[in-house]
């Protein structure tokens, strides 16, 4: 049975809960339907947490790959085992912070550089994620990996404790980054909290938490969803015309008729404007189709008013 809900819902997380269990928990609230987060917050974290329902999580790589936003606060003079509170603490030595030092750690740090990544992070080797052999006390080398940070604010808060205003590329840690903006000031430091504020051009602003989702009857919950090409406006947009619709939605490639000339991704729609699916533009003037919405999604589109 094709699932009935299909969208987008720009969830706010709570602080202390995984992402895993907010994704159950909207799961149930929307009719245990078929759903995927896009980028992982940990429990620490709070913020915008995009759940994709249905047809949507066919789509959960645009979210991932997309630019992220954090509002974090760093508590110096420690140091902790897994980078921010959940760890263990100890006391190192706090040194005085002016605003010519901060001001120096934003152009070390803003712009391409190396991370490597924490120990406590769900990256697997052999199948195992690290944060579970860091659990062991087994610590394994890292490769590091290219981020770019491209934007920094710093703003000290007290002697011991700053809040940084980070926007940074797919795969960026945030503990990592503290840890290594109190170590060039010369002291330890960890993360006492996260907020993720923005993936992208969305701003958690947006989102809504379960407390006001639970709160709403189903009919409302739905109204909540994002289209499905929600996460897709940045890519050029190519109409089908109705001989090549049926091709085309069954895997043929199809001659490209409207006046899209950049080759590459593109979103594809119906002649009468609903989302089919993504496909790949060839210098040639082909339609490539890359991933598609199910025959079902289509059919049931023509009897439902476009939203969002």
């Amino acid at each position: 049975m094709p699932n009935i809900y299909n969208g987008i819902l720009l969830l706010d997380k709570p602080c202390g809960m995984s992402s895993n269990h907010a994704l159950q928990k909207v799961r149930r609230l929307f009719g245990n339907a078929k759903a995927g987060y896009a980028g992982t917050l940990d429990p620490l974290a709070s913020g915008l947490l995009p759940i994709c329902i249905g047809e949507a999580t066919k789509f959960i790589s645009f979210f991932s790959d997309s630019n992220k936003s954090y509002e974090s606060i760093v508590k110096l003079g420690y140091r902790s085992t897994t980078g921010d509170a959940e760890g263990e603490l100890s006391k190192t030595t706090l040194v005085g912070i002016d605003a010519r030092g901060l001001d120096t750690v934003v152009k070390a740090f803003t712009g391409s550089g190396d991370q490597i990544p924490p120990m406590y992070s769900a990256i697997k080797v052999d199948g195992k994620p690290l944060y579970k052999l860091a659990r062991e006390g087994k610590t394994i080398p890292r490769a590091k990996r290219r981020i770019m940070i491209h934007s920094l604010f710093i703003v000290k808060k007290a002697d011991d404790e700053l809040r940084l205003s980070v926007r940074c590329s797919k795969g960026t840690y945030i503990r990592v980054l503290a840890e290594d903006v109190a170590v060039w000031l010369g002291t330890d430091g960890y993360l006492t909290s996260l907020r993720r504020t923005g993936l992208g051009d969305i701003s958690v602003s947006s989102g809504i938490t379960l407390e006001k989702i639970e709160d709403l009857s189903l009919d409302l919950r739905l109204k909540l969803l994002k289209n499905i090409d929600f996460s897709l406006s940045h890519l050029p947009r190519v109409s089908l015309n109705q001989n090549d619709e049926p091709r085309f939605t069954n895997g043929i490639e199809v001659e490209n008729l409207d006046n899209v000339s950049v080759s590459g991704a593109v979103a594809v729609y119906t002649h009468d404007r609903i989302f089919v699916g993504l496909a790949d533009l060839t210098d040639t003037g082909l339609l490539k189709p890359k991933r598609l919405m199910s025959q079902e999604y289509i059919a049931a589109s023509r009897n439902t008013p476009i939203v969002n």
